[in-house]
């Protein structure tokens, strides 16, 4: 199948680590299985891993905000 974004290539079956940031932290979300695209990155995952790389994302955001939360009450900043 052609990327469905740039069209300038076939996409490639694969499973890569996917890098993942919010507010300034960051994460690697594991062997995200997918058809990726050589030429422009572009990713396209089913139904499944889609929901486990939203769910892990989310996760991430959640842990996140409570460690914002952790930061400011420390030190004294109002929430």
């Amino acid at each position: 199948m052609k990327c469905p974004v740039c069209a300038a290539a076939e996409l490639v079956r694969d499973c890569r680590d996917l890098p993942h940031a919010y507010k300034g932290a960051s994460t690697m979300i594991a062997a995200v299985c997918g058809d990726y695209c050589p030429a422009c990155g572009e990713s396209v995952l089913d139904a499944k891993e889609s929901s486990r790389v939203s769910a892990a994302m989310l996760a991430f955001h959640r842990q996140v905000e409570a460690a914002n939360r952790e930061a400011d009450h420390i030190v004294g900043t109002p929430p």
